[in-house]
């Protein structure tokens, strides 16, 4: 029976994530290494989601309702001077909630979902609904289009994820008294970058994992 020796390592460069090695049969010593490799990519974005929380209240439920839907008209007013439409803004929910005990206000709870393109200073946009009396944002999300080319970021990526296995292979294996052989297996898992909630940076990281199995030479 072919004796089979694994020497396993895990080199880090950054925050990422670590996947499990598959199960598969080797009929020979072998010495794995995962190794990370990461590249920042600047994507320009000019079409954001944006949610707002529109919240009123007052003593009549007849003032409530006209509040809500004056502050409706002003979110409608500011979208505008952003470059948006009266039929870019939705209103996603709305709660009516009647006085209770210790809060004598009818008040009213609107989400309020907003589609704008062309944007050019996404900070300026955000000022203009805080002025609003009475407006929260909720989240500020840049849509990113499906075409734009990771392919630069993600061959830096690969070839520093490989470059840091190959380095960790050799000091492993010296460590070992052994020699490094060639590669036997190889998988590779991408991470694209993801934007949600707050998140309006247009610096984003692509990270690159490869898990290589290198052949053991036994040093004579």
């Amino acid at each position: 029976m072919s004796l089979l020796l694994i020497l396993s390592l895990v080199a880090q460069t950054g925050a990422g994530v670590y996947r499990t090695s598959p199960a598969i049969s080797i009929d020979r010593p072998i010495l794995s290494i995962t190794s990370q490799g990461k590249a920042s990519i600047s994507v320009k974005a000019t079409e954001y989601k944006i949610v707002l929380y529109a919240d009123t209240y007052a003593e009549e439920e007849s003032g409530a309702k006209k509040n809500a839907e004056s502050m409706r008209k002003a979110i409608i007013k500011e979208t505008k001077k952003a470059g948006g439409k009266e039929q870019d803004v939705v209103v996603t929910n709305i709660n009516s909630l009647e006085p209770i005990e210790g809060d004598p206000y009818y008040r009213i709870e609107q989400d309020i979902q907003i589609w704008l393109k062309g944007v050019k200073n996404i900070n300026k946009v955000k000022e203009g609904y805080l002025l609003i009396e009475g407006v929260q944002i909720g989240s500020v999300t840049p849509v990113i289009a499906e075409t734009s080319n990771y392919t630069p970021a993600v061959m830096k990526a690969r070839k520093d994820a490989v470059r840091n296995a190959k380095e960790e292979a050799e000091a492993l294996a010296s460590e070992m008294n052994v020699k490094v052989g060639e590669p036997v297996y190889i998988t590779e898992n991408i991470v694209y970058p993801t934007y949600t909630g707050y998140e309006t940076s247009e610096e984003s990281e692509i990270f690159v994992s490869v898990t290589i199995y290198y052949e053991i030479i036994r040093k004579k």
